[in-house]
């Protein structure tokens, strides 16, 4: 693990130009992003950039919701002119890890973390080997996302969501974290033991992750 810490201004170009970096040398490059809060100024940085030829994969998605999806349809597909849209389907989950292996692998995933740890939607104490599949939501996450739905009781109880080792087996791994509100949850994600009461916690382990900080963010470390 490679922590890099500075102004969130820098720290999102700074991770705009991997990225950028990963498809020019790989045009057709399999991408996998989350969505969120912390995403909006990478998106923005990542603003006409040429992905065409990028297979991107949602990491997650709500069931009974396509918020992720539009989401990233609109602050980066549309932006960025990637149209090989993969994302998870509830029905059939573990196909998703095939359109993955048939693509190569994923060459890098994109992610944010939860303040209780989770990654992509995988909730403390998922099984480290999972692949793609359902999960239901704590409560802790459904408080996270009420704001986005206009209340707790409006968050969708499930989601579907690449598995952790789907996660981790990826070739590269950038995950960015703002605000002093992610701090205590970065420090257990760096020093913490490698137990999936902290699903991020697995991320030490990845040979090629790049974990990219605020100052705020990285106050713990």
């Amino acid at each position: 693990m490679k922590i890099i810490t500075d102004s969130k201004e820098n720290i999102t170009k700074l991770a705009a130009d991997k990225i950028r970096e990963l498809v020019a040398e790989k045009p057709n490059a399999a991408i996998a992003f989350a969505a969120g809060n912390s995403f909006r100024e990478l998106f923005s940085e990542l603003e006409g950039a040429d992905f065409k030829d990028v297979e991107a994969f949602s990491v997650c998605e709500y069931i009974g919701s396509d918020k992720i999806s539009h989401e990233l349809e609109a602050e980066l597909y549309s932006k960025t002119g990637i149209t090989k849209i993969h994302k998870p389907c509830e029905e059939e989950p573990e196909k998703y890890d095939e359109e993955i292996a048939a693509c190569g692998g994923l060459d890098l995933v994109v992610l944010g973390i939860g303040l209780n740890g989770h990654i992509g939607f995988n909730e403390p104490a998922t099984p480290y080997d999972t692949k793609t599949h359902v999960q239901q939501l704590t409560d802790s996450t459904k408080r996270m996302k009420a704001e986005l739905f206009d209340g707790e009781m409006n968050v969708p109880n499930r989601a579907v969501t690449m598995g952790l080792k789907t996660i981790c087996s990826a070739k590269n791994v950038i995950l960015v974290a703002f605000g002093e509100e992610k701090a205590e949850i970065v420090h257990k994600l760096v020093y913490g033991r490698t137990e999936t009461y902290i699903p991020a916690a697995m991320l030490q382990l990845h040979m090629n992750m790049l974990l990219y900080l605020d100052g705020e963010a990285a106050a713990k470390l």
